[in-house]
């Protein structure tokens, strides 16, 4: 069997991990996306409910209003840091999928690189011994005039 040959299931094996690294990489970065547009919401939901209480509260509000607006507010601020987190987390888990995807696509292309150029000489080889043997030939065949 020819190295190229053998060769092959190793680039088919460095193609297959690098898709999947692809396939990692693709989610991770849809999740701190998905993670960044949920802060952006929360962030805007608690100006926008602060900035609306404000407003009524202009106006008079009850202690009880004031106790349950604040209740809600520290909600709002746990759940904006409890985000934060999160996609602080994502984006340290996204920069370990990038080292990881390429390490693989870097694996792939010098396997693919090393394949080609065995191909090549496989093919230089079987050209010089095609060529050897036609001389061969030539020289085993003489014309009747000699």
């Amino acid at each position: 069997m020819k190295r190229s040959k053998r060769l092959q299931v190793v680039l088919d094996l460095a193609e297959r991990k690098r898709k999947q690294a692809d396939q990692w990489l693709s989610q991770s970065q849809s999740k701190v996306q998905q993670g960044e547009a949920t802060l952006e919401q929360l962030r805007s939901y608690h100006s926008d409910y602060a900035n609306n209480f404000y407003q009524v509260g202009a106006s008079g509000i009850s202690p009880g209003q004031i106790q349950t607006h604040q209740a809600f507010m520290q909600k709002l601020r746990s759940a904006v840091q409890q985000q934060e987190n999160a996609l602080q987390m994502d984006r340290a888990q996204l920069e370990k999928v990038k080292e990881y995807w390429q390490d693989a696509y870097q694996h792939f292309k010098a396997v693919e690189m090393l394949v080609d150029k065995i191909k090549r000489q496989e093919s230089q080889l079987a050209e010089k011994q095609l060529q050897k043997e036609l001389d061969e030939r030539s020289q085993l065949i003489r014309p009747p005039f000699i």
